[in-house]
């Protein structure tokens, strides 16, 4: 198992990568395979909705499967909602650290190679389901 910080020999704590970084990352690490780079792009929408800005360098990791003589991304964790030093997310999302949304979203997947149509449909998606657990949590604590 190794993490992007490890990967690219970079300190996570100074160095800020890109989800383009990440989802280029999943394609050479796993030769392209759909489900991997749509995991990849599934968490970057999750913790922009999420408002999980901890989505730094050492956050991401890969697994190696001998078997398959590829990496894979290793199960999500460290998945909060937090709001970081500064406020932004650690990794930027087409260069938006601040208030990424749908546009820089649909970006990073379309210079992945995920359809614009699939990149909006899992944005939307997840979107949607963290609203509704925002919902929830905020009806749970009136």
């Amino acid at each position: 198992m190794l993490t992007a910080a490890a990967i690219l020999e970079t300190d996570w704590w100074t160095t800020a990568p890109d989800y383009h970084t990440l989802m280029k990352l999943t394609h050479i690490l796993s030769y392209g395979n759909e489900a991997d780079m749509l995991q990849m792009y599934r968490r970057m929408c999750f913790n922009v909705f999420a408002h999980n800005r901890d989505d730094h360098a050492k956050n991401f990791s890969w697994i190696y499967d001998a078997r398959q003589n590829a990496w894979h991304p290793s199960p999500a964790y460290d998945l909060t909602w937090s709001t970081t030093h500064f406020g932004e997310h650690t990794t930027t999302v087409d260069g938006n650290g601040r208030n990424p949304g749908m546009n820089e979203l649909v970006a990073v997947g379309k210079v992945a190679g995920i359809s614009v149509k699939t990149c909006k449909a899992v944005a939307e998606e997840i979107w949607e389901k963290t609203a509704m657990l925002e919902k929830k949590y905020r009806d749970m604590r009136s």
